[in-house]
């Protein structure tokens, strides 16, 4: 008993030392952690490396965490946001140099988090109205993100580096999902973010700028689509992306009024305590270019813009870039700006990057896959629209001899536009245009023996005229699709009358203007601002009166010159690129001239010229085919998108966008006049929907083969789809004229002018497609188009399915289907002829028994 009393005794004695032991070891944690807390933010601060600048930043030195500082006066303070890609991968949506956005932010204290905060400033409110009492109403405001203060001392507020930036949560880098399900299956997907491998690459700071790169990393165990060979492995995938913080401009910077008669960018406002039914405040993106010497009728600025041409610049092109570049202080003179512009060039050691939104610079890559040839965007305030950074980024391979279209015209024909599809035709996609002009320029040249110094003549002009387009957007200009309108289709080619001037703008998309058969040779491109770019420059920056009446009355005079013809005006909101969309075919691309079915005429002839001769230009002893393989589809392709601008025309309506009672103003819709719509019918049918439409091609078909690589051709059938080919390009210019909004379009325009209507566009339709073919054989071509028509007519007809078209549509286009029946019922011809007879009868009559 004493024995047990005792080892009991003994056991509790040793679990209370044990009691006593933890418990003195949690005191001393506690006062280990009491000490550490007690560590100054100065202390922890000390111990990283410093980054000071607009908003300082510190860095552990050894496992790379660390702390953003600010000061409280800091806070409830907008900032401008703006992030861009270091370096991407095209099939993950992003690449270097792209501008992917930028918004104002304000950091705010929530108790002992600070949150970053983005804010709307869309709307307005005249302060001097009661109901802006009332202006926070409804307008929800985005918390992007919400953070614990780590320190704080002396009124400086410290929060995680990581938290703040080594994530989604202040921009979305990664793609959103298409809506179309064909695109979203075809997309490469990089998975998901991983937070192990994603971390901080860089920091970078200024007194008003902090840029801070991130390494993004995403992982997808099994990507059903392969991201392409600039990706080393599509499960892993790795984006460089910089977010930077930069002081809003503290200035007297004056915004300037939008209006839709000229084309800047801008930044929109809704004034919600208007009675107007246009409440629009908006304002244009422009510089903030103020004279040395206010009131001189010309003066040198106090700052200029200048650019920088990125030391990675082809020497060889820096004159011509730097000379394109400068050629715009012509339209600044005009405005009372000298020396607007200054092009300076970066030392190949120059200890600052091309990434520092300080600099606006000409930058230059060589992608395996390139997303344009040139591409120029810029940064604005969003309250006031003043420019703040800018950089162009231009593509290599936009000066040389390769294919970047997607895919090959003879593979089976998809796609008109190559390289100007989805997002992209909202953004500038002229370098790929000028890629395909500069090439056909080129096989043309070949075919015709052009000299050495005709080629430099295009390698220039197309160069030129490329830094020119980019450099207006850069100046806050948007694209002029309707610019090439300035010339008749001869007058073109005259070098005397164009004299380095082919449009009225150089921020249109044009065709290049290589000379008819016969015709001695003008301009390729334009290469210098033309006339609505010297009024679009006079109207954004020409020094404004202090009193606001009186320049309010003279902007007004400016724009009042809108209707004059060499300044015409229409953007991609208003283009005609898309079949069905929108109306006025003088706003379009690849087009040339204001006579452009005319011009297209010619186009059509050299194509057929050029086809003749390619074969004995191409083929050279010791190479393989691909040189003639890529000319036949430089050739078709200008042949496809020389029938897509024709066949605007047909239901066209041109547009004027006067104000009433200015200079030149007419009522704003005009139908196309019938007989330039007969025109455009008659090109179509002479030239694109022919029997003989591509008879001059036919001695090429056997020697279109592609230069093997590997096995790069596996799963492919390696013969040209040759009738698919020239389907395509048919079936696009019957997207157009047999979609429902232009149907529709041709009858309600009869109420307003318009004389040509679907009755007699569809009958013209029908004659194209079968009276050359009624007393003889029908070619394989045409047997492809008239299976593509009848079935077009049937699902307009509403026979066999409920119709998307008007009723006046699905009338004619059953007495057209009927017509057909007519047509087919003799079985002339060859055994080919008589069955294709027979099914197209057949055909016939089972929809309208259906019905």
């Amino acid at each position: 008993m004493f024995v047990n009393l005792t080892r009991k005794s003994l056991l509790a004695l040793f679990l209370s030392s044990m009691v006593f032991v933890a418990i003195a070891e949690d005191a001393k944690d506690e006062k280990k952690e009491d000490e550490k807390e007690k560590e100054t933010l100065t202390e922890v601060l000390d111990k990283k490396d410093a980054f000071k600048g607009f908003v300082d930043i510190y860095r552990d030195k050894e496992d790379g965490s660390g702390l953003v500082v600010f000061d409280e006066s800091q806070l409830n303070k907008p900032f401008l946001y703006f992030v861009s890609t270091v370096d991407g991968a095209v099939a993950a949506g992003t690449f270097r140099g792209q501008f992917r956005g930028s918004r104002l932010i304000e950091f705010r204290r929530n108790y002992d988090r600070i949150e970053v905060v983005s804010k709307t400033p869309r709307f307005y409110f005249d302060p001097e109205k009661a109901i802006s009492r009332a202006a926070e109403a409804n307008i929800s405001e985005a918390i992007l993100l919400s953070t614990k203060i780590e320190h704080e001392e002396d009124g400086k507020i410290a929060i995680s580096l990581g938290e703040l930036f080594a994530n989604e949560d202040l921009h979305k880098v990664s793609q959103t999902p298409s809506d179309d399900p064909k695109v979203e299956k075809r997309r490469f997907k990089p998975g998901k973010l991983s937070e192990d491998k994603t971390s901080i690459s860089e920091i970078k700071n200024f007194p008003e700028n902090t840029h801070v790169v991130v390494r993004y990393v995403y992982e997808n165990s099994d990507p059903k689509v392969d991201g392409g060979n600039e990706v080393s492995d599509s499960r892993y995938t790795t984006l460089q992306i910089q977010h930077a913080f930069i002081k809003a401009p503290e200035n007297d910077f004056q915004p300037r009024r939008d209006d839709p008669r000229i084309g800047y960018f801008s930044q929109q406002f809704d004034d919600l305590t208007s009675d107007q039914t246009a409440n629009y405040r908006d304002v244009i993106n422009r510089w903030d270019l103020q004279k040395k010497n206010p009131g001189a009728e010309l003066s040198d600025p106090v700052q200029p813009i200048v650019w920088w041409i990125e030391n990675t610049t082809p020497v060889e092109w820096r004159d011509t870039i730097k000379n394109a570049t400068l050629a715009w202080n012509t339209s600044f003179e005009k405005a009372g700006i000298s020396n607007a512009i200054e092009v300076k060039i970066q030392a190949d050691d120059a200890d600052w990057s091309s990434d520092d939104v300080r600099y606006n610079v000409l930058r230059w890559t060589s992608s395996p896959r390139p997303p344009f040839g040139g591409y120029g965007p810029s940064i604005a305030h969003p309250l006031t629209g003043q420019i703040i950074g800018s950089d162009i980024m231009l593509e290599y391979s936009f000066m040389k001899g390769r294919w970047i279209a997607g895919e090959m015209f003879t593979d089976g024909y998809a796609s008109l536009n190559d390289g100007l599809q989805g997002d992209e035709r909202m953004n500038c996609s002229l370098g790929h245009a000028l890629n395909l002009g500069m090439m056909f320029g080129q096989y043309a040249g070949m075919a015709d023996g052009m000299g050495k110094i005709e080629e430099e003549k295009l390698l220039r002009q197309s160069m030129a005229y490329l830094i020119l387009h980019e450099v207006g957007h850069t100046l806050g200009l948007n694209h002029n699709m309707m610019a090439s309108q300035l010339h008749g289709h001869d007058e073109a080619h005259d070098a005397s009358v164009t004299q380095g001037i082919l449009a009225g703008s150089v921020m249109d998309y044009p065709s290049v203007n290589y000379a008819p058969v016969g015709r001695e040779q003008g301009d390729f491109y334009t290469e210098k601002p033309g006339p609505y770019d010297d009024w679009a420059i006079l109207y954004g920056y020409s020094e404004a009166l202090a009193d606001p009446t009186a320049e309010e009355k003279r902007l007004s005079t400016i724009l009042s010159r809108s209707a004059e013809p060499q300044l015409a005006f229409g953007n991609d909101a208003d283009d005609m690129r898309a079949v069905g969309r929108h109306v006025d075919p003088r706003i379009n691309i690849f087009d040339m001239s204001g006579e452009a079915v005319d011009y297209a005429q010619d186009r059509f002839e050299l194509i057929k010229h050029m086809a003749g001769k390619l074969k004995e230009k191409t083929l050279v002893d010791g190479r393989s085919h691909n040189d003639l393989t890529v000319g036949v589809n430089v050739l078709f392709g200008e042949f496809a998108r020389q029938a897509s601008v024709v066949s605007r025309y047909i239901g066209g309506v041109y547009v004027n966008r006067a104000f009433v009672g200015q200079a030149g103003y007419t009522q704003p819709l005009t139908p196309v006049p019938e007989a330039e719509q007969q025109n455009a019918m008659d090109t179509l049918s002479a030239f694109v929907f022919a029997p003989d439409a591509i008879d001059e091609m036919a001695p090429l078909f056997a020697y279109i083969q592609r230069q093997r690589r590997g096995f790069s051709g596996w799963g492919r059938d390696e013969s040209p789809r040759l009738h698919d080919m020239l389907l395509g390009a048919q079936k696009n210019v019957l997207d157009h004229v047999m979609h429902p909004n232009v149907l529709i379009r041709l009858t309600d325009t009869t109420l307003y002018g318009n004389t040509f209507t679907a009755e007699k566009m569809l009958a013209n339709l029908t004659d194209s497609m079968f009276k050359a073919d009624i007393k003889g054989d029908v070619n394989s071509y045409r047997r492809n188009l008239q299976v593509e028509y009848v079935e077009r007519l049937i699902a307009m007809s509403g026979l066999e399915d409920k119709s998307k078209y008007d009723n006046f549509a699905q009338a004619s286009s059953m007495y057209q289907l009927g017509r057909v029946a007519d047509m087919v019922n003799k079985s002339r011809g060859d055994q080919a002829t008589k069955i294709h007879k027979a099914f197209l009868k057949d055909r016939i009559e089972r929809a309208f028994y259906k019905g």
